[in-house]
């Protein structure tokens, strides 16, 4: 089906994701013949209003699409169709008040505003359901069987949920040196790394330093990678640690597969820091899906969801879907 306007003139698409720690905008073109290229792109802190509070998150939004819209050379054109997927945006207050921003910021007359799973499943699934999963900042699985019945499992947040997250992955981490500095846990090279990167030689000072942009959750969970490297590196404690948090997400997917009753091979789509950059965590991951009945037909790895807003814009403009 053709998707551009009636005179020809090419048409403009808005994807943003954001969540926990980024924000990623991107601006495509659509062809009289449906073709879509990428013109332009952006990236900002984090949009989770409900984390990084409202004027942060605008602050990024903002930031991401006027950089995506000014390398298309579109700074100041109101979009054709825009698709926002935001960590958090599931709560009727947050998509209000994005929807809001979108309108007074004239972003486009048709606005999207979905889960930050959403993108994922669509990017890393050929027919648009099976399971998706995020691991970076927070953790969160979504599943849509082929009848279109839908179901996510997580997404909690970080004070009571986002359990495997890269979060969750870090606070256990900081609490193992915290044991190990009182001499009551193992030691563990997480010590010097943690301490290394925070800038200070006395562990007594990690609260302090992980504390003062504010931002805690983001700055705990920005150390997540010194503890997958240090698991490559055999080191015992960050090892568990690991294999704590894949187990964890195994179990958000186990939940969702029970959930939808699939009783054959599915596709599972993979996006998130976690999950997408780091091997050992992924190939750990993988290991422990495989043990699930039934495991993932196929997984695939989604290193840019904010594609995933772009198709789904495509679709909306083009009238194939809702």
């Amino acid at each position: 089906m053709k998707s551009s306007s009636s005179n020809g003139k090419s048409r403009l698409l808005l994807g943003v994701d954001g969540g926990g720690s980024k924000t990623a905008a991107m601006v495509a073109t659509l062809d009289d013949s449906g073709q879509m290229t990428i013109r332009g792109r952006g990236l900002a802190g984090p949009s989770n209003l409900r984390l990084a509070g409202r004027e942060q998150s605008i602050a990024s939004l903002n930031q991401a699409v006027d950089e995506a819209l000014g390398e298309a050379n579109a700074a100041g054109r109101e979009v054709d169709y825009a698709v926002l997927a935001l960590a958090g945006s599931t709560s009727p207050d947050v998509r209000r008040e994005v929807t809001n921003w979108a309108r007074m910021r004239k972003l486009s007359s048709r606005v999207g505003v979905i889960h930050d799973v959403d993108p994922v499943l669509v990017c890393g699934t050929e027919d648009g359901w099976g399971v998706a999963l995020v691991v970076g900042t927070g953790s969160v699985a979504i599943g849509v069987d082929s009848a279109g019945n839908s179901v996510t499992k997580g997404g909690w947040g970080h004070w009571f949920g986002d359990k495997g997250s890269g979060f969750d992955i870090a606070c256990k981490a900081l609490a193992a040196v915290a044991e190990a500095a009182d001499d009551i846990g193992p030691e563990t090279i997480l010590s010097e790394l943690v301490m290394e990167k925070l800038g200070t030689a006395n562990p007594r000072s990690i609260l302090k330093e992980v504390t003062a942009n504010g931002d805690t959750r983001r700055e705990v969970a920005a150390l997540a990678p010194l503890i997958l490297n240090a698991a490559k590196c055999d080191d015992g404690v960050a090892n568990g640690i690991v294999d704590e948090a894949v187990e964890e997400t195994v179990k958000l997917v186990a939940a969702v597969v029970k959930t939808l009753d699939f009783t054959s091979p599915y596709p599972l789509a993979l996006g998130g820091g976690v999950a997408c950059k780091s091997n050992i965590f992924r190939d750990k991951l993988i290991r422990g899906l495989n043990r699930l009945q039934p495991p993932p037909g196929t997984v695939t790895v989604v290193d840019e969801p904010v594609l995933g807003c772009l198709e789904i814009a495509r679709a909306k403009l083009s009238g194939s879907v809702g």
